[in-house]
C-alpha cells in the first residue's frame, strides 16, 4: 500500500507526471493571468511547505522503523486495494495525458458562458 500512497501524495504535492501537477499548473497559470505578480509568492510558498510534509510522510513510510507500542496494522481488503490501485493509475494517466479532461473542462466553461443562466 505504501507505493500507492506515495503516488497519491506526490500528486498532492504537484510533482510532474501526476494529475496534481496539471491541476496546480492550471490554477497557478490562471492566478498569474488575473492577479498582480507580487501576490503569487504566497501560493508557491504554501505549496512548497505542503510538499515538505507530504515527502516527510513518504520517508517515514519507507525508512522509519515502526514504534514498539505503535498502532496495529491491518491488511486492507481486496476492494480497498483495487480502489487505491485504480486511483493511482488514473492519477498517473491524467498526469501524462491530461488533454481529454482539459478539453472537457474547457467545453463546459464555454457552454456556461453561452447558455443564459
Amino acid at each position: 500500500m505504501a507505493p500507492l500512497m506515495t503516488i497519491l501524495l506526490l500528486s498532492m504535492a504537484g510533482i510532474p507526471l501526476t494529475a496534481g501537477f496539471i491541476g496546480k499548473f492550471y490554477v497557478f497559470r490562471a492566478a498569474y493571468d488575473d492577479t498582480p505578480r507580487r501576490s503569487l509568492s504566497s501560493p508557491f510558498r504554501r505549496s512548497a511547505v505542503a510538499a515538505f510534509f507530504y515527502l516527510r510522510i513518504i520517508v517515514l513510510m519507507f525508512f522509519a522503523e515502526p514504534p514498539e507500542n505503535g498502532p496495529t496494522i491491518t491488511i486492507p481488503s481486496p476492494l480497498t486495494t483495487i480502489a487505491l490501485t485504480l486511483a493511482a493509475a488514473v492519477t498517473i494517466w491524467l498526469g501524462i495525458f491530461p488533454q481529454p479532461i482539459l478539453d472537457l473542462a474547457n467545453n463546459a466553461a464555454h457552454l456556461q458562458t453561452v447558455l443564459p443562466g
